[in-house]
């Protein structure tokens, strides 16, 4: 019988969350949920040709936003918490 103790607090270590966030949920993945979730994309999406600009404009403004909560995401996973009810 083996037994196995980690810290509250303690991670897995098989990758930092930047690198899961790089290889998991690429940029043309976080586009499509851009397009998907945000009502102004989807606003601008309505005549896309027109708004081509400002939906590349938007897409910049939120990248920031989705990669910050896509590494957070990542870094939750990594605990010993969820890798014990996984």
């Amino acid at each position: 019988c083996i037994e196995m103790y980690a810290d509250p607090e303690s991670r897995g270590g098989i990758l930092e969350p930047t690198g899961t966030v790089e290889v998991m949920f690429r940029l043309k993945d976080q586009v499509k949920m851009m397009h998907r979730l945000d009502p102004v994309l989807q606003q601008l999406d309505k005549d896309s040709k027109a708004n081509a600009a400002d939906v590349v404009e938007r897409e910049k403004s939120l990248s920031s936003t989705y990669l910050q909560v896509a590494h957070k995401f990542a870094d939750l996973h990594d605990h010993a918490g969820r890798m014990k009810a996984k």
